[in-house]
């Protein structure tokens, strides 16, 4: 890892003082939480384990260049500091490497040449330490490269980028990698990622970063060009969205009355942002057959300051080996907007593995101030992104008053429907907080002290010794210490379990009783309940662990949802009725949805179709169905669909709404 050039590292210290001076209302907010959040992972990871993904698309060229800010400014700190620390002494300066900003880029063969030229001037202007990999190099097989190489480097400023496997056995162990993505919250693949979300369980471990989660696509914009920073040319032209020469076109929103486009910086309607991206029914992906084993070459594409790199054979096996398929689509901040992020990735040999079968979930929201309007609900959002990002069905959603016994009989319905109950609300120490007891009698359970709660929350919450209650149990100095919130909140049902979900001590932990996980109604704790409750049920031997009474194929990577198709018409809702009631009609294993656009001049009407993953959709009496065929020594056709199944469905679902 060379030292970053003085004109390069000069650049970077100029545009992070004038983003840090800038002053503009539109984006100066969103300019100084990007800054802060790259400036905390700087903090945590250091200038040699940052990444960011550099593919040339608005999103990515926005990332770059506000890393390549935070990365000079933070170098350069760590250079004054030193020069401080040593009291002026001369030569400490240069003693202090400054490393070139890392970015990755994956080749694909169907890249627009505009994209390539960007990439070519950038990477030489800015002085980047880019990492090009060769075309076929999957978005994970290419972090398991990095991951497993990212040694920070010596005095000598080395770094490893050997092709000798076995030398990595000599090395220390690997420092954690942050990656820095442009995703933001409308991308097909944010799914319910935070500004700083670990990798999914099926990619190598690192940390993604994801500074402009929050903007819009006219911060995008704005940014760009009142910092007067190099771009693609193509928004010049009228695209508004990059994917491929095949399936990206300029965005018709922004034609002109001849054959000339607008640039995307006009685009009025932000969420015609991805018009111009050519929906394309997905092929199945099939192995390809390579002539000769891949290695790893070390060749100079976009400049000297890069390397193109393609994966050995040793690790195709390994990644074979590990049941993920070398062909699996690419994760960049520019997908196509029918590539909705499933959040698991399919191997390839699945349709010879026994079939999976997710858990169906129901949520009861449980609050007088929901019913009468008091609040408003923010955890049904929280909980369907949640679930649906981990493949876990939502199957009902209940919102009943603080009602003991409407609480009982709403528990009582909804477990004969679905695997698993989830509840919000109603689980504090005051009078109207009845959820617990509720539970234990709908569920026919005892109330009883739980003394792994009571120890909890006497290491975890202030005692109020005003209150204090005396006991003359047989632990009498645990419970004497106790307040009367206290003692309420730790008594629960009967064979109740604390679920420690994270590696995290100082987290709570989540309740469980039977099949029903208590979570707390106030929307930032739920919110962070509900992603990891949702990642634990999602994950299979998770749920073994969890005592469900669900029977589930072993590896995650199994799993796989439909595809999503959004269909935008210019026809009103009114006019299409006949004819998608006929298609819903026809196609019965696929989902539909249709909704109104309103006071859009070109779009009336969108869409929806998504294959169902089980006949009939996913509920208990599907489940039972399944269960009761394997016990018969069946299998599950008919009842559950593979993946192959659910494209044909949706294939068929996408023609005959076409040919009415």
């Amino acid at each position: 890892a060379a030292s970053c050039s003085d004109a390069a590292l000069q650049s970077g210290l100029d545009l992070y003082e004038r983003i840090k001076s800038c002053q503009d209302p539109f984006i100066s907010s969103a300019l100084t939480s990007a800054i802060h959040d790259l400036e905390m992972a700087y903090r945590l990871y250091g200038p040699f384990c940052m990444v960011g993904s550099y593919n040339g698309g608005k999103d990515a060229v926005v990332i770059f260049h506000l890393m390549r800010a935070v990365h000079a400014h933070y170098c350069h700190d760590l250079q004054q500091k030193a020069i401080e620390s040593n009291n002026g002494e001369e030569g400490t300066e240069s003693s202090v490497m400054i490393p070139r900003p890392r970015v990755i880029y994956f080749n694909n063969e169907d890249e627009f040449p505009e994209v390539l030229d960007l990439l070519q001037d950038t990477v030489g202007l800015y002085d980047l330490d880019m990492l090009a990999f060769k075309e076929g190099v999957s978005f994970g097989e290419g972090l398991q490269y990095l991951v497993e190489r990212n040694f920070a480097p010596g005095k000598n400023g080395l770094s490893y980028y050997g092709t000798n496997k076995e030398s990595l056995l000599h090395l220390p162990p690997p420092h954690p990698l942050a990656f820095i993505l442009g995703t933001r919250s409308n991308d097909p693949n944010a799914g319910s990622q935070n500004i700083y979300a670990p990798s999914s369980h099926y990619m190598p471990p690192f940390l993604r970063v994801n500074p402009i989660l929050n903007w819009n696509y006219g911060q995008v914009w704005h940014f760009l060009r009142t910092f007067e920073l190099p771009y693609c040319k193509l928004y010049d032209d009228g695209y508004t969205s990059l994917g491929t020469v095949k399936d990206t076109m300029p965005c018709p929103a922004l034609k002109k009355d001849n054959d000339e486009y607008w640039p995307a910086y006009m685009l009025r309607d932000w969420d015609q942002e991805r018009a111009g991206r050519i929906s394309k029914k997905k092929k199945q992906q099939q192995p390809k057959e390579d002539s000769e084993p891949k290695n790893i070459e070390q060749t100079v594409t976009m400049s000297q300051t890069s390397s193109t790199v393609s994966l050995p054979n040793e690790q195709e096996a390994k990644t074979a080996k590990d049941g993920s398929s070398a062909h699996t689509r690419t994760m960049s901040s520019e997908l196509d907007t029918d590539e909705l992020s499933s959040g698991v990735v399919p191997a390839s040999s699945s349709e010879h593995l026994p079939s999976p079968r997710p858990i169906s979930v129901a949520l009861i929201v449980i609050g007088d101030e929901l019913l009468k309007g008091m609040t408003p609900d923010s955890n049904i959002i929280s909980a369907a992104r949640a679930l649906r990002a981990n493949n876990v069905a939502l199957a009902r959603v209940s919102i009943i008053s603080d009602d003991s016994q409407e609480i009982v009989e709403e528990i009582q319905r909804v477990t004969k429907e679905v695997d698993v109950v989830i509840t919000s609300g109603g689980v504090g120490p005051t009078h109207d907080d009845v959820t617990i007891k509720s539970v234990a009698e709908a569920l026919g359970l005892d109330m009883e002290i739980h003394y792994e709660m009571a120890s909890l929350l006497l290491k975890k919450m202030s005692n109020n010794t005003e209150e204090s209650v005396q006991s003359t149990t047989e632990d009498d100095g645990l419970l004497r210490r106790m307040s009367v919130g206290q003692l309420k909140m730790a008594t629960l049902p009967s064979k109740s379990e604390l679920k420690y979900l994270t590696d995290n001590p100082d987290e709570w932990p989540v309740l469980k009783c039977d099949n029903i996980f208590i979570l707390p109604g106030v929307p930032t704790f739920f919110e962070q309940k509900i992603l990891v409750l949702s990642k634990f049920l999602g994950e299979p031997e998770e749920e073994k662990q969890a005592g469900l009474d669900v029977d589930i194929s072993p590896s995650p990577s199994q799993l796989a949802k439909s595809d999503t198709y959004r269909i935008v018409l210019s026809s009103e809702e009114d006019s299409i009725v006949a004819a998608l009631n006929e298609t819903v009609a026809a196609h019965p294993h696929v989902t539909f949805g249709s909704y109104p656009i309103v006071d859009n001049p070109e779009h009336k009407t969108i869409i929806t179709l998504e294959g169902r993953f089980y006949n009939g959709g996913y509920t208990r009496s599907s489940s039972r169905l399944l269960d009761q065929a394997r016990i018969n020594g069946g299998d599950d056709a008919g009842i559950i669909f593979t993946k192959q199944e659910m494209d044909e469905h949706l294939a068929n679902a996408l023609e005959g709404l076409k040919s009415r």
